[in-house]
């Protein structure tokens, strides 16, 4: 399996595509000073190479319904289970009961009924209802990347990052930094 090496450029890249999947390649290009065909070319190697599995929306699940959601632990898992479309998530975890399952249900009817269906199917559950979600935040994959520094061009893992007219740039250290911003400074 090959390793795609993402530069400065893919990041700023996915960073627009993650805050708004909608985004046009000309507004990309605008943002980052490149051309269209280039950001287009990008993208197309981004997809490609499975960096981005998709584009997609995400849904305020409150705005549907009224829903419950239930975290359900059980001692064991029956391959039923994962046909059930209410079950959104189901983890191994350590502790008495080795399973816990998160499941979004329409109603407290829906809800009783997915307890039931869970029961026949793991038997010993304990079925636990959320009376409010107090945070909530997707988590956010680390990105292993490569950096450019945007002054030497030398390559950084950690870089040091910069917002210049609305735009990111990398520096490898604070003395790149420092001469970047005094050349910005310069060139006015």
């Amino acid at each position: 399996m090959n390793i795609l090496r993402l530069d400065s450029t893919d990041i700023r890249i996915l960073k627009l595509l993650e805050d708004d999947s909608r985004i046009s390649h000309k507004r990309i290009a605008e943002l980052l000073n490149l051309s269209r065909p280039t950001v287009k070319s990008r993208i197309e190697k981004l997809i490609n190479n499975g960096v981005i599995k998709k584009f997609t929306v995400q849904i305020g699940k409150e705005a549907l319904k009224e829903n419950i959601t239930l975290f359900i632990r059980a001692s064991s898992l029956n391959k039923k289970i994962l046909e059930i479309d209410e079950i959104v998530e189901i983890y191994r975890v350590t502790g008495e009961k080795p399973l816990l399952m998160k499941a979004v249900a329409g109603g407290m009817k829906e809800a009783v009924e997915l307890a039931d269906k869970l029961s026949e199917f793991s038997g010993d559950i304990v079925v636990e209802i959320a009376l409010e979600n107090l945070k909530s935040e997707e988590a956010e994959p680390v990105l292993k990347a490569e950096y450019t520094c945007d002054y030497c061009g030398s390559t950084t893992y950690n870089p040091i990052v910069f917002k210049h007219h609305n735009v990111e740039r990398y520096f490898c250290c604070p003395v790149c930094l420092k001469n970047y911003r005094r050349a910005v400074r310069e060139s006015r």
